[in-house]
């Protein structure tokens, strides 16, 4: 007896998700949850589990049908177990050569990290002006990168011994409330986050150090998970957000509209005759 078309239709559906799933896990190269890490920052990650890197995921996995299992971890720890392919992704990570022999990088965010030191200080520019006060240190998060500007000023107080490392901003930040340290790299964000009271943040100044654009931050996938195919559908997943508007929605729920739009701003500046006009 022939089925009626109902059920031939029920019948098939069933099936036809089923292959639906499967040609998504094959996609984003997701047929079992992705393994991400977050890395504690003021300006990405909250310890109350909110911020512009949760929003991110939690926005891919919607768009992609991915599952993910999140996890917490210093930032140099998420490097290794990236590159051992113990970790499939990662957040606002900072690309060097290096890192790309081993992850692939899509570009979501684009920061200005700056110095910030204490108001008796003085009128510090730069820098080359905080390496020139004897003795002074600085503060920065271990595994984390800047750019190559500042992480080659970072290089040569490294080699005098005048760079601390901390695992998260709550220590460093606190290390810079002390005196333990002097100055800290960092962003506006940071401070407002670390340093509640406002009076106590009016005790510090923060100064635009960067040469050149902002250093962009980026989704960083393992490529012992993912094929050149699979990254490429993961920055098209980033582009749609960047075109429809869901990208500059998370950075407004998460900052202020004037530093929304900074975060979004590579700083990359074309003349009319750059563009073959």
């Amino acid at each position: 007896m022939a089925l009626h078309p109902l059920l031939r239709t029920l019948q098939v559906l069933p099936a036809a998700w089923l292959f639906a799933v499967a040609m998504g896990a094959d996609r984003y190269g997701c047929e079992a949850p992705i393994r991400v890490a977050y890395t504690r920052n003021l300006v990405f990650f909250h310890d109350d589990g909110g911020g512009i890197d949760t929003d991110l995921i939690a926005e891919l996995a919607r768009r992609s049908g991915c599952k993910f299992v999140a996890s917490v971890r210093p930032r140099d720890e998420i490097w290794r177990m990236l590159e051992s392919g113990d970790l499939e992704m990662g957040t606002s990570g900072v690309a060097t050569p290096q890192r790309r022999t081993f992850t692939y990088l899509l570009p979501y965010v684009y920061l200005r990290n700056k110095l910030i030191v204490p108001n008796e200080l003085g009128d510090m520019q730069s820098l080359e002006d905080f390496h020139n006060m004897p003795g002074a240190r600085i503060g920065v998060i271990a595994g984390y990168r800047h750019g190559p500007y500042i992480d080659a000023v970072l290089r040569i107080l490294r080699g005098e011994g005048r760079v601390v490392e901390f695992h998260d901003d709550a220590t460093r930040f606190t290390a810079l409330l002390n005196g333990d340290v002097e100055g800290v790299i960092g962003h506006e964000l940071n401070l407002e986050g670390a340093v509640t009271d406002r009076r106590e943040r009016e005790r510090f100044r923060v100064v635009d150090v960067m040469r050149g654009p902002a250093t962009p931050h980026h989704l960083m996938l393992s490529r012992k998970r993912f094929t050149p195919a699979q990254s490429a559908e993961w920055l098209r997943l980033i582009e749609s957000l960047w075109l429809d508007g869901s990208l500059a929605g998370i950075m407004q729920r998460n900052t202020s509209p004037a530093m929304a739009t900074e975060l979004l701003d590579s700083g990359y500046r074309y003349g009319s005759t750059d563009r073959g006009w």
